[in-house]
């Protein structure tokens, strides 16, 4: 029963509309006419004190200098004008910006928005620019330069497998990058440019593109987005070699080490291990940098063939006993 009420009065209220009937048509064009005729009245009214914000446009050599920050885009005026005008204004219908020219003043890092009075009241266009209450626009600019920086990649840190080894020259395509910015962040890029190679273990041959990462992207622009890396790596063989370190500078004439001999293992491609001779290997102990502590001495190397690549020693430290000798007692 209410749901059928309802929609008796729509029906109702929809009849008039129907073609026979013009009451609600009529009510409708007095309304529209109404309405009009008042914004219209409202329109042609002036109006003071009345706060608005207005665009502002900044003039600079844009190939010489770069903004480090947004640049402000408004200012907040108080003005008086037409109704006309101010609707303009509001809806954005050919508002030319303000203009503030920074010949002069671009160094500084603020200024006073009422220097540029006249200029914000030549852009206006029909409005009175009663006072500008924004009090200050602030903005910092750096020269924009370029600049080109080779580009390298970390070889102490390539995650190459410990049983391989680099056989070839790491070649970079291309070598060097240009990069356009404000010249203080550019002065802090690194010289080279140092690339990220993924961290997965190599155990090939490498071949692969590795993106530009630098911060301030948003300022600082380059020519090219990635480089490629390239480069092979064999794998290494591995050998043992007992060796009884040579002490110097010894606390006293006998001693003993413990233990005793240092295993010195040490990594060579296969095809080079003919050209390899052990006895240029070479340890030493100086007894000078002995830990008082626990008699403890770090084992360096001193000397190794040249086409040994990777070396550990086991141990590294070694400890040093003077011996004491027993006399034997007289009668």
């Amino acid at each position: 029963m209410p749901l059928t009420r309802a929609k008796n009065i729509v029906l109702w209220f929809l009849k008039p509309f129907n073609g026979r009937e013009q009451y609600w048509r009529v009510v409708l064009l007095c309304f529209m006419a109404a309405s009009t005729f008042w914004l219209l009245n409202a329109l042609n009214k002036n109006y003071t004190n009345i706060r608005i914000t207005y665009p502002v446009r900044f003039e600079y050599d844009q190939r010489e200098y770069i903004p480090l920050r947004p640049l402000p885009e408004e200012i907040v005026l108080n003005v008086s004008g037409k109704g006309w005008k101010l609707l303009r204004k509001y809806l954005m219908l050919d508002v030319q910006p303000a203009d503030i020219p920074m010949e002069g003043i671009i160094r500084q890092k603020s200024i006073s928005a009422n220097l540029f009075r006249s200029n914000v009241a030549n852009a206006l266009d029909g409005l009175q620019l009663n006072f500008i209450v924004t009090d200050s626009l602030r903005f910092k600019f750096d020269k924009q330069v370029k600049r080109k920086i080779p580009l390298a990649i970390d070889t102490l840190h390539l995650p190459i497998n410990q049983n391989y080894t680099l056989v070839k020259p790491i070649t970079i395509t291309p070598s060097e990058v240009e990069f356009e910015g404000p010249v203080s962040v550019l002065d802090s890029l690194p010289n080279p440019f140092i690339l990220s190679v993924p961290k997965t273990p190599i155990k090939g041959p490498f071949k692969s593109y590795v993106p530009l990462d630098y911060p301030y992207k948003a300022l600082v622009k380059s020519d090219i987005v990635e480089a490629e890396i390239a480069f092979d790596v064999k794998p290494l063989a591995w050998q043992n070699l007992i060796m009884i370190p040579t002490l110097q500078n010894k606390p006293s004439d006998s001693v003993r080490l413990q233990p005793a001999t240092v295993t010195i293992k040490y990594s060579f491609l296969p095809e080079q291990g003919v050209q390899i001779d052990p006895t240029q290997f070479s340890l030493v102990a100086n007894c000078a940098q002995l830990n008082p502590k626990d008699s403890m001495v770090t084992v360096e190397l001193t000397g190794k063939p040249a086409n040994v690549h990777r070396i550990v020693l086991q141990p590294n430290k070694i400890k040093v006993i003077p011996v004491v000798k027993l006399t034997r007692a007289t009668k």
